[in-house]
């Protein structure tokens, strides 16, 4: 019957007051489905490109139009005609809205809003032409696009169709259970017009809006519309439409807006979800006309929420923080491992095992339904949130914007945590004496920059050279644990930070040095922060690149083949060089790396194949290590010229600082290649304990043992009647409900949901503005991208990306320039834009849904600003 339907139902047994009405039935529709699928313009739809769809499907509804209804459609039209005259008690002169009930429709997944059509005022005896109406639109082109889109499969036409006494409204609109526009839980949003609620579902007419406070029943938002449009009911049938009546009153009063939050409240703890409804107030009676799952909202764990007008908690994403940058849940076993290293850490740095906490009121750091939250309202008694806004400036603009107008009064604990207290006090002397060899080395990479490279190079090499080669993977896990997670963190703390904080020592002396200065010395210094090497990341790009150029494609663009060529060695031997030194090195890394489930190029080379596959090699201006080489001449240039112009102490200091930062500023990428090392060994250890278990019939894949955690697996050999199945579906649940509903994680937001935005910047009209983070002006076509693999990135498109991690990488390549929703100057996707000269804007809230495919852009990655050449392209 479809999710309208299931719906409708679900309410009227519930006693909330729908209008009576009846469901065909995807069996009644099922021989004008059969007929659909097996002609063969339905077949031509899924095998040709999607620009010719909008002829096909227009074939496709002249010839549904054209079937007939079988012996059993009439006789069950019939009898619906009947019943539902018998029902309402007004006859046959009843009229009625007919409304589609797709099975794929109103899904928690999926809603398909606007997509199908509706007839209203319909009469009794018009119910075919309509009903066959509501049939043909699961035929248009725009409904075959989004069910694409969703996955849904396109070998079926099924279709139900929900037939409802029509009300003839005094007025009417929609209500949502909590602001889609702010996620927040505690509020309920009401559009409301004058006359049918089409005129706001259709989005003809600008309605009144009024934001609720469903705790305290506090109008806290009212906006009269225009109401240009009001429809309304004809008695003999069918609508007609009156203009600007009663456009400069209200259309609801503040008692029915309070029935309305009540009912739509109602029916989301009936649901168990946020839900929207359609609504309609005649003679002083409210009518609900339809519900159904809200599916864009961003659901929080329980553990994290607070009751509604309890005091809030403000968490901050962690996992979209630079050095994870992970912007899709994060497996059970990734969250075990993150723990881990956090627990490993904070016990070299206190001196005694401290588990991660995971109690909102009292812990920084909290890891809960696949995410990594930073707890701003304990983080609040040790700085204020101005100072916090300061320390995430360079690694995400948007993000200190909003803690910059936090109000600390409202989101703080109310209590000080007891951890913060005297006792934190004692930890003191024992925790400068443990970041001794961090401080030390910090100091010695400094004023000692030559001798310390040499050191550092070979502590690096040992370390990888261990990870290669030195990892046991015979231990027991616990055991596996014990040994390598310590050696891991220690060697983060004491080896691989120190350098950063080195060359940004020297970045910051540079800027003293010319800060006061002219415009053109300051430009001179700020490319001195440019053209290094030694960049893991820059180096892995160039590598794939280098792949591409020699990548025989004989056999065309077939991955599967191409892979099974190179495990083969079918392949050239420059190409199986090249390929063997791209795996001995980064054959650890992937999208979404810092997750221990996500495949590497080593696991899944067509991750790579895929990246190489739409690299445009004939081309010098789009060559990485072209465009890195004239970083690093422009680099030697300024800091010639910067000589010539100083005075001789400045000259001194200069040379200092240059030196560090040619030495160093090239590891700013390596602490996390290491620890992308170290999970990469991670990985391999539970995929090995994985396969043991499907062995054992307790699996069905070895990837399923990502779904667990080290505890998880530690009580699974322990206990052989553990049913690991069950304990993955819980411990996937959540995961599930938030990879159908969240494309993109918001980088700060509170205990019920609301999601804090930065304030609005002024902006010219056309333009959009952010933080410049990779100079440059260039001119190009949008391709918006929510993953690495969603599409190609053609030669000089503009890449728009929520933010990216070194998987991305590849993709810089093709891209004339880059914007990030989420990032700073020191964010990865900034980082490799810079070193590829590549334009970059980054810290443009919203961008996402402001930017459209094939929108002519002008990047500005000078000035940051995004000017719009022409308008987003209309949609299908």
């Amino acid at each position: 019957m479809g999710g309208k339907g299931q719906s409708l139902i679900r309410m009227a047994r519930a006693g909330l007051p729908v209008p009576p009405g009846a469901v065909l039935t995807t069996s009644f529709f099922a021989p004008w489905s059969d007929a659909i699928v097996t002609s063969p313009v339905w077949g031509a739809i899924a095998a040709t490109d999607r620009e010719h769809w909008p002829a096909l499907c227009e074939d496709l509804k002249a010839h549904a139009r054209a079937l007939p209804l079988t012996e059993a459609q009439y006789a069950a039209l019939e009898e619906c005609r009947c019943g539902l005259a018998r029902e309402g008690g007004h006859g046959l002169d009843a009229l009625f809205a007919v409304r589609s009930s797709s099975p794929e429709e109103d899904l928690g997944s999926a809603s398909f809003a606007g997509g199908y059509e509706t007839r209203l005022g319909v009469a009794l005896a018009d119910l075919e032409d309509a009903v066959r109406h509501c049939f043909l639109s699961s035929l248009d082109e725009r409904v075959l696009v989004y069910k694409a889109a969703q996955g849904f499969d396109l070998g079926s036409a099924r279709m139900a169709v929900v037939v409802q006494r029509q009300i003839a409204s005094d007025a009417a609109g929609v209500a949502f259970s909590l602001n889609p526009l702010t996620n927040d839980y505690d509020e309920a949003v009401i559009d409301a017009n004058w006359g049918l609620g089409e005129s706001v579902v259709s989005g003809r007419s600008s309605p009144d809006h009024f934001v609720v406070d469903k705790v305290t029943g506090e109008i806290v938002e009212e906006t009269l519309g225009a109401k240009q449009v009001s429809i309304w009911l004809r008695p003999d049938g069918g609508t007609f439409e009156q203009r600007h009546y009663r456009s400069e009153e209200p259309a609801v009063t503040r008692q029915q807006i309070t029935q309305l939050v009540e009912v739509v409240s109602g029916i989301e703890a009936l649901y168990g979800a946020p839900t929207d409804i359609e609504w309609a107030f005649a003679g002083g009676a409210l009518y609900v006309l339809q519900a159904r799952p809200i599916t864009t909202y961003v659901p929080l764990p329980p553990e994290l929420v607070t009751r509604p007008g309890q005091r809030r908690r403000l968490y901050q994403d962690a996992a979209l923080a630079d050095g994870l940058t992970i912007n899709g849940p994060i497996s059970p076993m990734g969250l075990a491992w993150m723990e881990d290293l956090m627990s490993s850490m904070f016990e070299h740095l206190l001196g005694e095992r401290v588990p991660t906490g995971q109690d909102p009121e009292t812990s920084m750091l909290l890891s809960a339904g696949g995410r990594l939250y930073s707890n701003l309202s304990v983080a609040m008694w040790w700085r204020n949130p101005k100072t916090l806004a300061q320390r995430s400036e360079y690694l995400n603009s948007v993000t200190s914007q909003i803690l910059s107008s936090v109000d600390p009064a409202k989101y703080r604990t109310a209590t000080r945590p007891s951890w913060m207290g005297a006792r934190a006090l004692t930890y003191v002397p024992g925790v400068l004496r443990r970041l001794g060899p961090f401080f030390g080395h910090s100091l010695r990479a400094f004023f000692a920059p030559t001798r310390t490279r040499r050191a550092y190079q070979a502590l690096c090499e040992a370390y990888e050279a261990q990870m290669a080669g030195g990892i046991d993977y015979d231990l027991p896990l616990a055991e596996f644990r014990r040994r390598y997670v310590p050696t891991s963190g220690r060697h983060l703390f004491d080896v691989t930070l120190p350098p950063l904080v080195a060359f940004m020592s020297a970045f910051g002396i540079v800027d003293r040095l010319v800060g006061r200065q002219s415009p053109e010395l300051k430009a001179l210094g700020e490319k001195l922060k440019l053209g290094f090497s030694g960049n893991v990341t820059v180096e892995m790009g160039a590598a794939l690149f280098r792949l591409a150029k020699v990548l025989d494609r004989s056999g065309g663009d077939d991955l599967q083949a191409l892979t099974a060529r190179i495990e083969r060695r079918e392949m050239s031997a420059e190409f199986l060089a090249e390929w063997d030194a791209f795996v001995t090195r980064f054959g650890c890394r992937g999208p979404m790396e810092m997750d221990v489930a996500s495949a590497r190029y080593g696991d899944d080379p067509p991750l790579a194949l895929h990246q190489m596959s739409f690299m445009s090699i004939d081309d010098e201006a789009f060559d990485p290590e072209v465009g890195h080489a004239r970083r690093a001449r422009e680099r030697e240039q300024a800091y010639q010229e910067l000589l010539r112009r100083l005075g001789p102490f400045k000259r001194r200091v200069l040379r200092h600082a240059h030196t560090v930062i040619d030495l160093f500023a090239g590891t700013r990428d390596t602490p996390k290649y290491h620890l992308v090392l170290f999970n990469y060994a991670v990985r391999k250890r539970v995929l090995l304990e994985g396969h043991r278990l499907v062995a054992a019939e307790r699996l069905d894949a070895a990837e399923h043992a990502f779904d667990l955690t080290f505890g998880d697996l530690e009580a699974a050999a322990a206990d052989p009647t553990l049913d690991l199945r069950q304990v993955r579906d819980e411990r996937t649940r959540f995961l599930r409900t938030l990879q159908t509903r969240v494309k993109r994680f918001p980088p700060i937001i509170d205990s019920r949901g609301r999601i804090l935005r930065p304030p609005a910047r002024k902006e010219q009209p056309g333009e959009l503005s952010g933080l410049a983070v990779s100079e440059g002006v260039v001119t190009g076509p949008v391709k918006v991208l929510h993953t690495p693999h969603e599409k190609p990135i053609k030669k000089g498109d503009v890449l728009v990306a929520y933010t990216t991690d070194p998987g991305w990488t590849p993709l810089f390549v093709n891209a004339a320039a880059v914007v990030l929703e989420v990032g700073g100057m020191l964010q990865h996707g900034a980082v490799v834009a810079r070193e590829y000269g590549k334009p970059c804007v980054a810290g443009i809230d919203g961008v996402m849904t402001k930017l459209h495919d094939s929108q002519l852009v002008e990047v500005d990655g000078t000035a940051g600003i995004i000017r719009l050449i022409s308008p987003a392209p209309a949609a299908p």
